[in-house]
């Protein structure tokens, strides 16, 4: 991640944790895989995934790029979803081909 960064504040399903946090413990760092997730993949057309989170869903705060933070807010607010559902979608596509 070059550049600046800033804090994007996300709430998670609890399968995109269990499976972000599983890659987690075996290869890095939670924030530059969602910066990763953020930036390699075509955030215009993934399928948006169900997202339903109360409150007691588990939030995290990830230091990502600010090109990562304007393209997940600016292809949200085209898209008309949430920064949330457009996140959880991208990291779960993400994930799909990783194994931990």
């Amino acid at each position: 991640m070059k550049g600046r960064r800033v804090r994007l504040f996300l709430r998670l399903t609890t399968d995109v944790n269990d499976r972000l946090r599983a890659l987690m413990r075996y290869h890095g760092e939670l924030s530059r895989y969602i910066d990763d997730a953020l930036t390699s993949l075509d955030l215009a057309s993934i399928e948006l995934m169900p997202v339903t989170l109360g409150r007691s869903a588990r939030g995290i705060t990830a230091i990502v790029s600010s090109s990562a933070s304007t393209r997940v807010r600016v292809v949200a607010k085209r898209r008309g979803c949430t920064v949330t559902a457009l996140a959880n979608s991208a990291l779960d596509k993400w994930l799909g081909g990783r194994r931990a």
